[in-house]
Protein backbone atom coordinates (compact mmCIF):
# COMPACT_ATOMS: atom_id res chain seq x y z
CA UNK A 1 0.00 0.00 0.00
CA UNK A 2 1.08 3.35 -1.15
CA UNK A 3 1.94 6.01 1.00
CA UNK A 4 0.61 9.65 0.71
CA UNK A 5 2.56 12.32 -0.72
CA UNK A 6 2.99 14.42 1.46
CA UNK A 7 4.90 17.65 0.36
CA UNK A 8 8.21 18.44 1.90
CA UNK A 9 9.07 21.38 3.55
CA UNK A 10 11.15 22.65 0.82
CA UNK A 11 8.74 22.36 -1.21
CA UNK A 12 6.18 23.98 0.68
CA UNK A 13 8.86 26.85 0.96
CA UNK A 14 9.29 27.00 -2.97
CA UNK A 15 5.54 26.92 -3.39
CA UNK A 16 4.74 29.91 -0.52
CA UNK A 17 7.56 31.57 -2.40
CA UNK A 18 6.38 31.61 -5.98
CA UNK A 19 2.96 32.40 -4.24
CA UNK A 20 4.49 35.52 -3.08
CA UNK A 21 6.12 36.27 -5.94
CA UNK A 22 3.55 35.76 -8.56
CA UNK A 23 1.30 37.54 -5.40
CA UNK A 24 4.06 40.72 -5.28
CA UNK A 25 4.03 40.50 -9.46
CA UNK A 26 0.19 41.12 -9.39
CA UNK A 27 0.41 43.62 -7.11
CA UNK A 28 3.31 45.06 -8.55
CA UNK A 29 1.30 45.05 -12.03
CA UNK A 30 -1.93 46.19 -10.84
CA UNK A 31 0.49 49.47 -8.84
CA UNK A 32 2.06 49.99 -12.18
CA UNK A 33 -1.30 50.15 -14.45
CA UNK A 34 -2.74 52.39 -11.02
CA UNK A 35 0.01 54.72 -11.64
CA UNK A 36 -0.44 54.54 -15.43
CA UNK A 37 -3.55 55.47 -15.35
CA UNK A 38 -2.92 58.54 -12.71
CA UNK A 39 0.02 59.82 -15.12
CA UNK A 40 -2.34 59.20 -17.84
CA UNK A 41 -5.19 61.37 -15.85
CA UNK A 42 -2.77 64.05 -14.45
CA UNK A 43 -1.43 64.29 -18.55
CA UNK A 44 -5.32 64.49 -19.18
CA UNK A 45 -5.75 67.25 -16.41
CA UNK A 46 -2.72 69.43 -17.41
CA UNK A 47 -3.47 68.91 -20.93
CA UNK A 48 -7.39 70.17 -19.99
CA UNK A 49 -5.41 72.89 -17.96
CA UNK A 50 -3.05 74.09 -20.44
CA UNK A 51 -6.52 73.86 -22.93
CA UNK A 52 -8.05 75.97 -20.64
CA UNK A 53 -4.81 78.40 -20.04
CA UNK A 54 -4.74 78.53 -23.90
CA UNK A 55 -8.28 79.56 -24.26
CA UNK A 56 -8.13 81.79 -21.74
CA UNK A 57 -5.26 83.37 -23.72
CA UNK A 58 -7.24 83.20 -26.86
CA UNK A 59 -10.16 84.89 -24.94
CA UNK A 60 -7.63 87.87 -24.10
CA UNK A 61 -5.93 88.07 -27.04
CA UNK A 62 -9.26 88.11 -28.96
CA UNK A 63 -10.48 90.36 -26.45
CA UNK A 64 -7.28 92.31 -26.71
CA UNK A 65 -7.22 92.06 -30.29
CA UNK A 66 -10.95 93.94 -30.57
CA UNK A 67 -9.72 96.65 -28.24
CA UNK A 68 -6.86 97.17 -30.44
CA UNK A 69 -9.17 97.26 -33.37
CA UNK A 70 -11.24 99.63 -31.64
CA UNK A 71 -8.11 101.50 -30.45
CA UNK A 72 -6.81 101.77 -33.79
CA UNK A 73 -10.10 103.13 -35.64
CA UNK A 74 -10.41 105.31 -32.88
CA UNK A 75 -7.20 106.18 -34.11
CA UNK A 76 -7.53 106.45 -37.73
CA UNK A 77 -10.86 108.46 -37.11
CA UNK A 78 -8.63 110.77 -35.14
CA UNK A 79 -6.08 110.71 -37.70
CA UNK A 80 -8.59 111.34 -40.33
CA UNK A 81 -10.40 114.08 -38.15
CA UNK A 82 -6.76 115.65 -37.18
CA UNK A 83 -5.50 115.85 -41.28
CA UNK A 84 -8.63 117.17 -41.64
CA UNK A 85 -8.05 119.89 -39.22
CA UNK A 86 -4.49 120.41 -40.51
CA UNK A 87 -5.96 120.81 -44.15
CA UNK A 88 -8.42 123.62 -42.72
CA UNK A 89 -5.47 125.21 -40.53
CA UNK A 90 -3.49 125.32 -43.63
CA UNK A 91 -6.70 126.54 -45.36
CA UNK A 92 -7.26 129.31 -42.94
CA UNK A 93 -3.47 130.25 -42.78
CA UNK A 94 -3.83 130.72 -46.49
CA UNK A 95 -6.94 133.03 -45.62
CA UNK A 96 -5.37 134.74 -43.09
CA UNK A 97 -1.86 135.10 -44.97
CA UNK A 98 -4.48 136.39 -48.32
CA UNK A 99 -6.42 138.94 -45.91
CA UNK A 100 -3.12 140.19 -44.34
CA UNK A 101 -1.79 141.07 -47.42
CA UNK A 102 -5.49 142.43 -48.37
CA UNK A 103 -5.01 144.62 -44.82
CA UNK A 104 -1.75 145.46 -46.16
CA UNK A 105 -3.15 146.90 -49.69
CA UNK A 106 -5.76 148.61 -47.74
CA UNK A 107 -4.13 149.95 -45.12
CA UNK A 108 -1.93 151.29 -47.91
CA UNK A 109 -5.04 152.71 -49.89
CA UNK A 110 -6.18 154.05 -46.78
CA UNK A 111 -3.20 156.31 -46.27
CA UNK A 112 -3.21 157.47 -50.16
CA UNK A 113 -7.37 158.40 -49.55
CA UNK A 114 -6.48 159.80 -46.20
CA UNK A 115 -4.07 162.11 -48.19
CA UNK A 116 -5.77 162.36 -51.41
CA UNK A 117 -8.64 163.60 -48.30
CA UNK A 118 -6.47 166.24 -47.09
CA UNK A 119 -5.95 167.21 -50.11
CA UNK A 120 -9.03 167.87 -51.02
CA UNK A 121 -9.94 169.82 -47.85
CA UNK A 122 -6.72 172.19 -48.44
CA UNK A 123 -8.83 172.39 -51.97
CA UNK A 124 -12.02 172.77 -50.72
CA UNK A 125 -10.90 175.80 -48.14
CA UNK A 126 -8.79 177.49 -50.61
CA UNK A 127 -11.97 177.00 -53.20
CA UNK A 128 -13.89 178.36 -50.55
CA UNK A 129 -11.96 181.26 -49.52
CA UNK A 130 -12.21 182.07 -53.98
CA UNK A 131 -15.56 181.42 -53.50
CA UNK A 132 -16.19 183.59 -50.56
CA UNK A 133 -13.89 186.42 -52.59
CA UNK A 134 -15.92 185.99 -55.20
CA UNK A 135 -19.09 186.34 -53.01
CA UNK A 136 -17.63 189.87 -52.21
CA UNK A 137 -16.80 190.54 -56.04
CA UNK A 138 -19.90 189.69 -57.17
CA UNK A 139 -21.88 191.49 -54.47
CA UNK A 140 -19.53 195.07 -55.35
CA UNK A 141 -20.23 193.52 -58.83
CA UNK A 142 -23.94 193.78 -57.82
CA UNK A 143 -23.95 197.05 -56.52
CA UNK A 144 -22.13 198.48 -59.47
CA UNK A 145 -24.53 196.78 -61.69
CA UNK A 146 -27.46 198.18 -59.99
CA UNK A 147 -25.61 201.44 -59.96
CA UNK A 148 -25.03 201.75 -63.28
CA UNK A 149 -28.74 200.02 -64.06
CA UNK A 150 -29.98 203.56 -61.85
CA UNK A 151 -27.35 205.77 -63.91
CA UNK A 152 -28.13 204.06 -67.56
CA UNK A 153 -32.17 204.79 -66.66
CA UNK A 154 -31.40 208.32 -65.88
CA UNK A 155 -29.19 208.10 -68.62
CA UNK A 156 -32.09 207.17 -70.74
CA UNK A 157 -34.84 209.20 -69.24
CA UNK A 158 -32.21 211.76 -70.05
CA UNK A 159 -31.61 210.65 -73.71
CA UNK A 160 -35.30 210.39 -73.87
CA UNK A 161 -36.03 214.04 -73.05
CA UNK A 162 -32.87 215.23 -75.46
CA UNK A 163 -34.22 213.41 -78.32
CA UNK A 164 -37.91 215.04 -77.61
CA UNK A 165 -36.49 218.31 -77.23
CA UNK A 166 -34.42 216.97 -80.64
CA UNK A 167 -37.89 216.29 -82.71
CA UNK A 168 -39.48 219.39 -81.06
CA UNK A 169 -36.47 221.64 -82.40
CA UNK A 170 -36.68 219.68 -85.82
CA UNK A 171 -39.86 220.31 -86.03
CA UNK A 172 -39.38 223.87 -84.82
CA UNK A 173 -36.96 224.74 -87.39
CA UNK A 174 -38.55 222.82 -90.18
CA UNK A 175 -41.70 225.00 -89.67
CA UNK A 176 -39.32 228.41 -89.29
CA UNK A 177 -37.66 227.41 -92.25
CA UNK A 178 -41.08 227.01 -94.07
CA UNK A 179 -42.59 230.06 -92.66
CA UNK A 180 -39.41 231.77 -94.03
CA UNK A 181 -39.75 230.27 -97.48
CA UNK A 182 -43.41 231.37 -97.50
CA UNK A 183 -42.59 234.59 -95.93
CA UNK A 184 -40.02 235.52 -99.08
CA UNK A 185 -42.20 234.32 -101.98
CA UNK A 186 -45.18 236.23 -100.75
CA UNK A 187 -43.21 239.66 -100.31
CA UNK A 188 -41.85 239.09 -104.03
CA UNK A 189 -43.65 240.66 -106.78
CA UNK A 190 -44.37 237.74 -109.43
CA UNK A 191 -42.96 240.19 -112.31
CA UNK A 192 -39.62 240.65 -110.32
CA UNK A 193 -39.15 237.11 -109.34
CA UNK A 194 -36.22 236.15 -112.33
CA UNK A 195 -34.38 239.58 -111.13
CA UNK A 196 -34.14 238.17 -107.89
CA UNK A 197 -30.76 236.64 -107.47
CA UNK A 198 -30.61 237.24 -103.36
CA UNK A 199 -33.53 235.29 -103.35
CA UNK A 200 -31.97 232.58 -105.37
CA UNK A 201 -28.90 233.20 -102.84
CA UNK A 202 -31.64 232.77 -100.01
CA UNK A 203 -33.02 229.38 -100.87
CA UNK A 204 -30.09 228.32 -101.76
CA UNK A 205 -28.87 228.67 -98.00
CA UNK A 206 -32.29 227.64 -97.00
CA UNK A 207 -31.94 224.29 -98.56
CA UNK A 208 -28.22 224.30 -97.05
CA UNK A 209 -29.86 224.57 -93.86
CA UNK A 210 -32.94 221.98 -94.38
CA UNK A 211 -29.85 219.32 -95.62
CA UNK A 212 -28.21 220.17 -91.59
CA UNK A 213 -31.71 219.68 -89.90
CA UNK A 214 -32.32 216.17 -91.82
CA UNK A 215 -29.13 215.23 -90.81
CA UNK A 216 -29.54 216.05 -87.25
CA UNK A 217 -32.86 214.77 -87.18
CA UNK A 218 -33.09 211.52 -85.22
CA UNK A 219 -34.84 208.49 -86.13
CA UNK A 220 -38.35 207.42 -84.75
CA UNK A 221 -36.99 204.14 -82.92
CA UNK A 222 -34.79 206.36 -81.15
CA UNK A 223 -31.31 205.04 -82.07
CA UNK A 224 -28.56 207.23 -83.04
CA UNK A 225 -27.58 206.87 -86.59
Amino acid sequence: MRRPFAPSTSSRLVVAFALFLGIAGAHAADDKDKKAARAQQDRIAKMQQVQQALQQDKNQLSTERDELQAKLKKAQTQASKLNQTLKQEAELRTQVQALQAEKATLADSLKSTESALMALRSQQQNTLGQLAATESTLANTRTTWEGTQQSLAQRDKALAFCQDQNRAFYDVNRKLLQRFESTATAMTPWYALPFQFDRVALENEGLVIRDQIEERKLPMDGKTP
